[in-house]
This record gives structure tokens, sequence and C-alpha cells, in this order.
């Protein structure tokens, strides 16, 4: 048994203030409540490795709504650094050759380059030079006769363009009437058809952490917002996940639940967590300071 270090009393203290036990802090992070318990007493030996003895830190204190940034500064000595480790020599050499042969392959091929790019360009020369020619040889009256028949191609197409344009506004404006009287239609149809459709929650019985909900209206949406680092996770009666997964702060998620019967919403850091179901605020079955965590069953009753 290992006793507790500076840093894993902290995190226990903290962690015991939340009313949270180890499976809590395990399911809610997701490490092992082995590598929870070796934190808490300093044994950083049975770590996968350095690098994750301090990612699993940082879960931990946040979980528990500590600074880890603050922590690694404080207990800076009983916390091992994750060393980078350097390129061995021989790879950099193998490096350095593989770049000069790129190099020297691509001085081979410069000369053809640009070998080619003269042949090409002394070809484009003389192709706008034999087209000038011919331009310059053409009769002057046959220029001016093709220079007039353009001008009364293009003014042509101008005008039927124009005569296109109108139409196609005509036409445009008419569809607009058309869908708007519709669209007007259609409001004043369903204004008189709908019906007003109120939400009732009902808590139905509480035990511990646990709680069972009565949800009755038509629809079931559930809005989860966060203020600060939260685990949460959403199901429906058959264990079929919807989300189950760590929210940070200033984050939102919607859920439509419509057609689910029966759904488990757990949050691991009700005190971070907001619930809004079908745009109602969700006052928590059980005080958030007596169960951070909370399981929430939900019955939806469609009537």
């Amino acid at each position: 048994m290992f006793p507790l270090t500076e840093l894993g009393k902290r995190l226990k203290e903290a962690r015991e203030q939340r009313n949270m036990s180890l499976d809590d802090l395990q399911e809610i992070t997701k490490i092992q409540k082995r590598y929870l318990i070796a934190i808490e007493q300093g044994n950083y030996v049975i770590m996968p490795g350095k690098f994750y003895v301090r990612a699993f830190i940082r879960q931990y204190a946040e979980a528990v709504g500590l600074d880890p940034d603050e922590l690694f500064e404080q207990y800076a000595n009983e916390i091992p650094t994750a060393q980078q480790e350097e390129l061995p020599g021989e790879l950099s050499r193998v490096k350095s050759r593989q770049l000069s042969e790129q190099g020297a392959k691509v001085l081979d091929v410069l000369p053809k380059i640009l070998i080619g790019t003269l042949v090409v360009g002394s070809a484009v020369a003389l192709w706008f030079f034999f087209q000038n020619q011919t331009v310059n040889e053409q009769p002057q009256e046959q220029i001016i006769q093709e220079g007039a028949e353009f001008e009364q191609s293009e003014q042509a197409k101008k005008q039927q363009t124009e005569k296109q344009s109108e139409q196609q506004s005509e036409n445009e404006q008419q569809s607009e009437n058309e869908q708007q009287s519709e669209n007007e239609q259609q409001a004043e149809n369903e204004g008189e058809n709908e019906q007003p459709s109120e939400t009732m929650v009902k808590v139905v019985e509480t035990n511990g952490r646990k709680s069972t909900l009565e949800v009755t209206g038509e629809q079931l949406i559930i809005d989860i917002a966060t203020k600060g680092d939260a685990w949460i996770e959403v199901k429906n009666g058959k264990g079929k996940a919807f989300a189950r997964k760590m929210m940070y702060a200033n984050q939102t998620e919607t859920f439509d639940l419509t057609n689910e019967t029966e759904v488990l919403l757990v949050i691991g850091q009700t005190l971070n967590t907001e619930v809004k179901i079908n745009g109602q605020t969700l006052q928590y079955p059980v005080n958030p300071n007596d169960h951070v965590r909370q399981d929430i069953a939900i019955i939806h009753n469609k009537q």
C-alpha cells in the first residue's frame, strides 16, 4: 500500500467533497479505477507511460473541478515530465542522403525541360506570325463587310437577349405572386387546424442519484448546455446510445427523441449542466449539491 502524496491528497479531498466515488470518477473520465487509485497514491510505475500520467491527472482534476495547470506547477516535483526523444543519428543521415539524391535527379532533368520550353515557344511565335500575315493579306472591302455582318449579328443577339430577359422577368413575377398566394392560403389553413400543445414533466420517484420522470407531450426534444466540463450519456430503453461522451464548457447538444417511449439520461456533472425538455428548463429531481452525478429515466407519454 503506497501512502498518499500531497497531490494525491488534494485530488482525493476534492473528489470526496463532491460525494464522488472512484467508480463514479471512472465512469466520468473512462480511466480505469486502478490508475485512479495509483494517481492518489503517487504510484506512477504502473502507468502505460509518462505522457499518460500527465493526461490522466489532467482528466482527474477537471472532473473534480480543479485547475490542472495550477496543480502541475504546484506539484511539479511529484509529477514526471514527458521528454521528447531525439531523432537517431542514422535516420538523420538517411534523410540527408535522400535529399542529395533528389537534388541530383532534378539537375539531370532541368536541361531537357529548358530545351522543350524553347521549342514550344518558337512554335507559338511562328503560328502568330503566319496568322498576322494572313489577316493583312485579306482585301480591305472583305474586312469591312465582315465587320458590318458581325456588328449586325451582335445587335440581333442583344435584342433577343433583352426580349428573353423581359419574358423571364414577367414569368418570375407571376410565379412569385402565385407562390405568395399559395403560402398565405396554407398559413391560414394551418392556423385554423393548429391546436396548442403543452409539455408536462412529472417526477415519479427518486432513489439516491436515480430518479424517474414522466413527460407528457407530442414531442420529446432534449437540449443539453454546459458551462463547464461534464460527462453525458443518452440512450433509449433498448440500450441504443445516442451520445456517450465528455462535453466541455460552452457546448450544446440537441436530441430529438420524439419516437422513443423510454430514455435514460446520465449527467456526470450536474452543477455544470443545464437540461431542457421541450424548451422547459429541468429542475433536477435530486439536489445537485447532494449528488453531482444523476441518472434520470424518462417515460414519454404522447397521449
